[in-house]
């Protein structure tokens, strides 16, 4: 009792506002140090998983209720919510599960399979396990949120004319502000056929859930998926040389600063062409051939004796020359053949060849201040004239090939709507709130307010001086001040004003407006 009569006596002493503020400050530390208690002995919630559709989530709450692990269901089943401090560790637990399954069902379905499953049963089973595997695969892209593959897988007949080739159809769905490019889809159509027997890659449909189809199966000779082929092909050129010439654009004129337009034309034409060239100047002799014939006129014709054989053999008269006989006609003929240089060239044209690249740029204006006043004006030819190249460059334009770059400066205009920029999501870590942070600041809060409860106690218990009754020494007394008429103070106001008015009138009709609450151009007061 001798420790608290000391404190009644302090409390006692204290003014009537200072015990309601005491009180006060009494009742708001007790609700607090309350509040932290129960926030101490709730848990802390932390995101298990996210973006789950009904067959993971349903998998994950009954796996959740298995190890008795509270937990909490948000986003209209979407995402699962257990405590702060056991979420690594559950998602240890459940990955060993082999949860989530990523929508479908994978070849885990093998694992559960009943022992007298009909061969019917197991096909169905295999194409339902290679679809979920497909899908959860392409669901592990960056810009795909979820995927689900239908495949037709027809039996094998003994009849080759009856074996008809299998088939996929893809469905994705992107994430926001995601695309998929020419690469990515060509690297689905590609897997998905690589993992499918007797499956081609023309025969592969790949569609978003908003419609877009970017790969259209087409069969031989199907001009319509042939068109579509070679037009994606066109487009993802232009893109590349738009993309390749704002980059380096932005770097010399600013972001923003510079917009870009190209158009390819394609030449999709397949030309088979054979030529043959022959060099007259690279000649070699392949054979050579020379003969001699001397015909005997009919009046020169002599007898050479009677039949028999001296006349068959001969004579050892001297034979007579043929050039020297009379009535004589000598032949000769000298044949020579010679081979020529021959060159047999046979050219293919592929498909997708450019055949002509134009692009349009436009740059913004530059800066200048003149005569106090700040404008934006065309850039000069020579600068026009250097980015020209540039571009040319960049693009590798050819002349022969009768490429076009325009280049041209034209001020941009400020629009007042800012560009709304997609990102993509990104999951951000917070920080996490423990229950000691919480006691922490409320101690130092409730520590704060009885400090100065105690400081305004002490202050009002400070005697306090009166001051007036202290005079200096060697100062006159202070003479009384004497009271002014009211009267007189009014006149002199209004005399005050009078002067005033007469001086500025201007000034005191724009007060005047100004008290009776009257909106009017400045131009009627000068008026």
């Amino acid at each position: 009792m001798a420790r608290v009569a000391p404190a009644q006596r302090w409390i006692t002493s204290l003014s009537r506002p200072a015990r309601v503020l005491l009180a006060s400050t009494l009742i708001v530390a007790a609700l607090l140090g309350a509040w932290l208690t129960w926030r101490s002995s709730v848990a802390n919630w932390g995101v298990l998983y996210t973006q789950l559709d009904r067959d993971d989530a349903a998998a994950l709450v009954n796996k959740l209720k298995e190890l008795k692990v509270p937990y909490r269901v948000r986003g209209e089943g979407t995402a699962i919510e257990v405590p702060e401090e056991k979420v690594h560790e559950l998602r240890l637990e459940l990955a060993s599960a082999g949860l989530p399954r990523g929508g479908g069902v994978g070849f885990e379905a093998f694992d559960r399979m009943r022992l007298g499953a009909t061969e019917f049963e197991q096909r169905v089973m295999f194409r339902r396990a290679l679809e979920g595997e497909l899908g959860r695969t392409i669901g592990s892209l960056g810009a795909v949120q979820s995927a689900r593959v239908h495949l037709v897988m027809t039996e094998r007949s003994v009849f080759v004319s009856r074996n008809d080739p299998a088939s996929a159809s893809v469905v994705v769905r992107l994430r926001p502000g995601r695309h998929l490019g020419p690469a990515e889809v060509s690297g689905i159509v590609h897997m998905v056929a690589s993992s499918v027997p007797s499956l081609n890659a023309s025969r592969v449909a790949l569609v978003t859930t908003d419609g877009e189809m970017l790969h259209r199966p087409r069969a031989p000779g199907d001009e319509e998926g042939a068109e579509d082929e070679r037009g994606s092909g066109g487009r993802s050129l232009e893109s590349s040389l738009e993309e390749r010439t704002r980059a380096l654009l932005s770097r010399l004129v600013g972001e923003g600063h510079v917009d870009v337009r190209a158009s390819v034309e394609m030449d999709h034409a397949r030309v088979e062409r054979t030529e043959d060239h022959y060099d007259r100047a690279r000649t070699a002799l392949r054979s050579e051939e020379q003969s001699q014939e001397f015909v005997t006129a009919a009046g020169n014709i002599t007898v050479a004796g009677v039949p028999g054989a001296e006349s068959n053999i001969g004579s050892a008269a001297e034979p007579v020359d043929p050039a020297q006989a009379d009535g004589g006609v000598l032949r000769e003929q000298h044949t020579r053949n010679f081979e020529v240089d021959h060159v047999s060239e046979r050219r293919l044209t592929t498909r997708g060849v450019v055949k002509r690249i134009t692009v349009a740029v436009v740059v913004d204006g530059v800066t200048r201040t003149e005569g106090g006043q700040t404008r934006v004006v065309p850039r000069d030819a020579a600068e026009l004239a250097h980015l020209t190249a540039l571009v040319r460059g960049a693009i590798g334009a050819n002349t022969e090939r009768g490429d076009v770059v325009t280049v041209e400066s034209i001020p941009f205009q400020e629009t007042l709507d800012a560009p709304v920029a997609t990102a993509s999501r990104r999951a951000v870590a917070r920080p996490s709130r423990t229950p000691r942070g919480y006691i922490i600041a409320g101690v130092v809060a409730a520590a704060a307010v009885l400090l100065g409860v105690a400081l305004l106690a002490l202050r009002r218990r400070s005697p306090k001086e009166n001051p007036t009754g202290i005079q200096l020494a060697g100062l006159p007394p202070q003479e009384p001040v004497p009271q002014l008429d009211p009267e007189v103070v009014r006149e002199s106001l209004r005399a005050q004003v009078h002067s005033r008015v007469l001086a500025d009138p201007a000034t005191a009709a724009l007060v005047l407006r100004f008290w009776l609450g009257t909106d009017a151009p400045d131009r009627n007061a000068k008026n």
